[in-house]
């Protein structure tokens, strides 16, 4: 298994006793995107150097960011938000080496998912100490169910690698992923250790290019997947890059919207 952020991957091997490739590792197959068109779209980075995009986040408050748990979890004793000062949030730079570009905002509070078990619900809400001029994206809700349908494409943006095993070109990129049945990643991922289905889809969503060739990669984790103008996925769990045949995992929104909605309001 794959976690796409560049984190705590090494750690949550120990939670979950699955195989986790290395971490150092965009979209793979896309194409150029542009911030001002997905001005919601952020990366988080080490302080000490804003021009290493560990993992991708999204705007959905003035002074609030969703991304995937994993980014942010030491995952060693459980899910334990990793210290404030480890990473920052890069908010309006479509490509990180143009660091004179675009806003770095420190981290005040990292809240992780309750529901979070190192699998289900993979997903955190960061504030920040200021408030970005970068417009929110809307998340998907109850009302958004036709989002989910399989066969719709929805689209993933992040800085990670472009191919598997590789590292980011820089920029940030897009790629166009249709949603799949969720009998198909069940079959795919199979049983966890207890010998239940490791793919749920209380908290989870299934797409993927069977023929392979695109998808997201190390680096994605937390990265918005977009349809209808909506935010209904983040990028979550992946065996490999872009392999033939091997969907991946994204988390759904709709079912942390009440959530998202109550971290925004504090």
């Amino acid at each position: 298994m794959l976690l796409r952020g560049g984190i705590t991957a090494a750690l949550l091997v120990l939670m979950t006793g699955t195989a986790v490739a290395d971490p150092s590792a965009q979209v793979v197959g896309g194409t150029r995107a542009s911030i001002e068109d997905n001005p919601f779209a952020v990366y988080l980075a080490p302080a000490a150097d804003t021009r290493d995009p560990r993992c991708t986040g999204v705007v959905v408050a003035p002074n609030k960011i969703l991304t995937a748990a994993h980014c942010v979890d030491e995952g060693v004793t459980g899910p334990k938000p990793i210290p404030l000062h480890k990473r920052v949030v890069v908010a309006g730079r479509e490509n990180v080496h143009s660091t004179g570009e675009g806003v770095v905002a420190k981290l005040t509070k990292i809240v992780i998912n309750p529901k979070y078990d190192g699998i289900s619900f993979d997903s955190a809400v960061l504030t920040l100490d200021r408030a970005l001029k970068q417009k929110p994206i809307r998340t998907a809700g109850a009302a958004d169910r036709h989002l989910y349908a399989p066969g719709r494409s929805a689209t993933v943006l992040g800085w990670g690698a472009v191919k598997e095993g590789g590292s980011t070109n820089g920029y940030l990129m897009k790629a166009s992923i249709p949603i799949l049945e969720d009998e198909t990643c069940r079959v795919f991922w199979g049983k966890d250790d207890e010998g239940n289905d490791f793919y749920e889809n209380r908290s989870m969503m299934c797409a993927g290019v069977m023929k392979g060739g695109i998808d997201a990669c190390n680096g994605d984790s937390g990265g918005p997947f977009v349809a209808g103008g909506k935010l209904v996925g983040l990028v979550s769990k992946g065996d490999g890059c872009a392999r033939p045949n091997h969907p991946a995992i994204y988390a759904r929104v709709d079912a942390i919207n009440s959530w998202v909605a109550k971290e925004i309001a504090r």
